[in-house]
This record gives structure tokens, C-alpha cells and sequence, in this order.
């Protein structure tokens, strides 16, 4: 493969490369070269890749190709739910629910239509209600600003990735009140990172207003960036244990009133007792406060009503907020997992649970014949959805199998059939054949049950 590559950029003279264009794809071959680009056309063998390092559009074989990053265009969400179905390989797609039967589980995909699942390989149905995001990304550098003499973060497989220290930040983006999502990953033994929000610095690592919450090691710090008050600290054995996480941060420039999480567990609620002698701004940061290498992705802020509706497990013999536990107090149990709804019945939105089989699913409307008699719910009142109990089957694995995965979390397991304009085919066993809009995707995995491959394929880009 190396040879191939070295011979298509072999005497290409600068003034004869074409004018450059915005640079939006990667492809990664097996011999580790890595080619930015963009996608001019693919078969189920053969890839067309453009660059501007490419005199011309060149071909190279699918046997050598690893994967590749796309430019994904998602559209923004206009149904009342998302229904997130998990296959017993390991895929998961997110559409709408559109039928439940004994014989298959039915969504209807943005990216593919209305797609019929196999019964025997769906391993769980669980519903989102409607998203309300303000922001969703990050899709680019555009609209963010970066701090510091010299640029500390870069954009690449809708991520920002640090390579030194120094913020990146985007101003006219926090409601007053509003919950801060994202995922982070990072290098090293040891998480170094501050997030900031409601500064009206967009150009400051430091900025003199807002709440600033320090991630380092297992530990976290809340200050006010006006009254540079210490309102307290948590410890979270995820980010002690792990290299990435995901963290939520619902917060109130009003009340002053501040929630973590992480992984999806709420670790800390403070107050600030000064929220209303602080200036506040709208601006979103993210500091990295080291060299190593840290990916931010899977930004989401969204507005928050205020209400602290959970309050942190209680944890012994750790630092809580500015005290110790008392030596004689006597150490809390541990935390129960949340009680789930037994087999058979269905969970609702607001924490009930609902016994029943699903006869007809029409117009975002499911019906149930419970023991009570036939009921009709909208579908996004559900948060589970109970399915009968099968014998679980995995789909066989087949030579041409790629992973194609979406913006929206999704990832599909098929083989690839054939190539239309702006669309792939596809077969699985999961779900017949469907017809996938290209642009759908934002990662295309090829040889994806090759061994020697794996930690190639495992490998990121930082």
C-alpha cells in the first residue's frame, strides 16, 4: 500500500496541485498512512479518494483501507421521541418506533427509512423523549474561540482535541438556566480539565465571572469566577478509574444553584449563596489545563427547569463540600440500584410502570391491552417498551461486513451490496437489505473482522 501512495505523490510539483479545497474526510490504510480528503465514489472493492495532495481522484483497494471519517449531515429532530433499539451483536439504532410484533421490531430511520428489525436479535427497546438541544456538536472551529498566543485545540471526527494547554470557548450560547452535556477523553493517568459557564470572556482562560468546575485526578472544584468564592469539592471514582467519561452540568445563573454528573449518576449538588452579585455572561469553555491530549465531543447544552430532582448518593469517609465525616458517624450502605419494572411490564416517563402487551403502534399513539383493558399512550410517554421473550440469535458475520456509524450514535453491522448516488446498500441478517443515505454516515469501518487490524482500528486520533 505505502508504495502505491508514494508513487500517486511522487513529483507532484506544488504550482500543479489543484487550489485547495475545505479539507472534510480522512481515509486511514493499513500500513498506517493516514490521507485527508474527500470521498469521489465507492464499490464494494474499490474506493475513489480525492485529496489536495492528489493530482487526480485515486483508487485504492478495500482490503487496504481501514476506515473512513465523513463530513455527516444529520437533520435536526422533529419527532416527539427517539426509540433506541440494541442488537444482540452489539449495534444500536435510533429512529422512531413505528410496530412491535412477535416477528420484529419496526423504526423509521432518518437515514434509511422504515427499517424492520428481526425479533431473535433485538436485546432491548428503550424510548427518548423529545430532544430539546440548543446546541448539538461540535461540528467545526467556527463560532469558537481559542485563548492563548497560540491555538491549543483542533477539530477532527466531530471532536475537539487538545494538543497543549489553553480554552476554547463559544459566547451567546448558556440560557439562564441550562444543562451542559459532553464526553471526554484524555491521555495520561490523570483527567486536567476546566470547564466555565456563564463567562462574558470568550477570550480568557480565566475568566473574572461565571462558576468554573476543575477536573483533576478523581476530584472536582466549583469556584465563582467574580467573588473567586470556593463553593465546595466532590470526588467521583469514575474518573479515577476510567479515561473518559461523559459529565452533565445543570446549572443556574439565577439561583445559583449547580448539579454534576457523571456517567449518568448524579455526584454533587451545590448553591451559591452570592449567584446574584456575580456579572454573568453566556459564554461555554473548555480548558485544558496540560499538554496531554484530551477529545471533547458529544456537546449538547439544553435548557433546565432548576429543579435538582436527585441528590447524591451518600458516600463514606470521603471529603463532602468543606467537611469531614464525622470519625463516629456510622458509615451509610451503599446505594441500591434504582428498582427496575418486572418483566412484562412497560416504565413511563414519569416513573410508573405500565403491565400489558403492545397490540398496535399508529400515528405516535401505542396501544395496550392491560389487565385493566385496552389503553392508548402517546409513544413518548414510554421510557421502556416490553418485548415478548425470545430464544436471542446474533447475525451470522459475512466476508464484506462493514460498521457504519452516525452522528446520532447509531452503528450498523452489513454488508456492503452496492453503491447508488449518494446511497449504499446494505444486507443483514438484523434487517434484510435497506438503502442508507451516504451522508448519513460519519465513519465507515472496512475489514472489520480482521485480527491484525484491531488496534489500528482502536487507535485515535489525538
Amino acid at each position: 500500500m505505502k508504495p502505491i501512495l508514494a508513487l500517486l505523490l511522487a513529483g507532484m510539483a506544488t504550482d500543479r496541485l489543484p487550489a485547495a479545497s475545505p479539507v472534510e474526510s480522512v481515509a486511514r490504510f493499513s500500513n498506517d498512512d493516514r490521507l485527508a480528503g474527500s470521498m469521489e465514489s465507492l464499490t464494494p472493492e474499490l474506493l475513489v479518494w480525492r485529496s489536495p495532495l492528489l493530482e487526480k481522484p485515486a483508487p485504492f483497494f478495500l482490503k487496504n483501507v481501514v476506515d473512513l471519517t465523513l463530513p455527516a449531515d444529520p437533520p435536526d429532530p422533529e419527532a416527539d421521541h427517539v426509540a433506541v433499539l440494541t442488537l444482540t451483536n452489539g449495534d444500536t439504532v435510533r429512529g422512531q418506533l413505528a410496530s412491535v410484533t412477535d416477528e420484529c421490531v419496526s423504526l423509521d430511520t432518518w437515514f434509511a427509512g422504515r427499517m424492520n428489525f428481526n425479533r431473535l436479535m433485538v436485546s432491548g427497546l428503550r424510548i427518548e423523549g423529545k430532544s430539546n438541544h440548543l446546541y448539538r456538536g461540535p461540528t467545526g472551529l467556527d463560532g469558537w474561540t481559542q485563548s492563548g498566543d497560540s491555538p491549543a485545540w483542533s477539530f477532527g471526527r466531530t471532536s475537539f482535541v487538545s494538543s497543549g494547554a489553553g480554552g476554547i470557548a463559544k459566547k451567546d450560547l448558556l440560557p439562564a438556566e441550562c444543562a451542559v452535556a459532553f464526553d471526554v477523553a484524555w491521555k495520561g493517568d490523570a483527567i486536567a480539565l476546566k470547564v466555565i459557564l456563564f463567562s462574558d470572556e470568550v477570550d480568557s482562560d480565566s475568566p473574572g465571572s461565571g462558576y468554573e468546575f476543575s477536573f483533576q485526578r478523581g476530584s472536582v472544584y466549583l469556584r465563582n469566577g467574580k467573588t473567586q468564592a470556593f463553593l465546595g469539592s466532590t470526588h467521583s471514582q469514575a474518573l479515577m478509574e476510567s479515561d473518559r467519561v461523559k459529565v452533565e452540568i445543570r446549572a443556574s445563573r439565577k439561583s445559583g444553584k449547580a448539579c454534576l454528573l457523571i456517567n449518568g449518576r448524579v455526584i454533587e449538588v451545590w448553591s451559591d449563596p452570592d449567584a446574584a452579585k456575580g456579572k454573568a455572561g453566556a459564554c461555554l469553555h473548555f480548558v485544558s489545563q496540560n499538554t496531554l491530549p484530551m477529545r471533547i465531543s458529544n456537546i449538547t447544552v439544553s435548557p433546565w427547569n432548576g429543579v435538582v430532582e436527585e441528590v447524591p448518593d451518600p458516600r463514606a469517609g470521603l471529603i463532602r463540600q468543606f467537611g469531614f465525616q464525622d470519625q463516629d458517624e456510622e458509615a451509610a450502605p451503599a446505594p441500591k440500584d434504582p428498582e427496575k419494572p418486572k418483566e412484562g411490564r412497560m416504565e413511563l416517563a414519569n416513573g410508573d410502570s405500565l403491565e400489558g402487551e403492545v397490540t398496535a403502534i399508529q400515528e405516535g399513539q401505542i396501544s395496550v391491552k392491560t389487565p385493566l383493558g385496552d389503553v392508548q399512550i402517546p409513544v413518548a410517554r414510554l421510557r421502556t417498551v416490553a418485548l415478548k421473550k425470545v430464544e436471542p440469535e446474533r447475525c451470522i458475520r459475512r466476508n464484506g461486513d462493514i460498521r457504519a456509524s452516525l452522528p446520532d450514535g447509531s452503528s450498523l453491522v452489513f454488508r456492503l451490496d452496492g453503491v447508488g448516488q449518494d446511497t449504499l446498500t446494505g444486507s443483514s441478517q438484523n434487517f434484510g437489505t435497506a438503502t442508507f443515505k451516504t451522508a448519513a454516515f460519519s465513519r465507515i469501518e472496512f475489514n472489520i473482522y480482521d485480527v491484525a487490524l484491531e488496534d489500528k482500528r482502536a487507535a485515535e486520533d489525538w
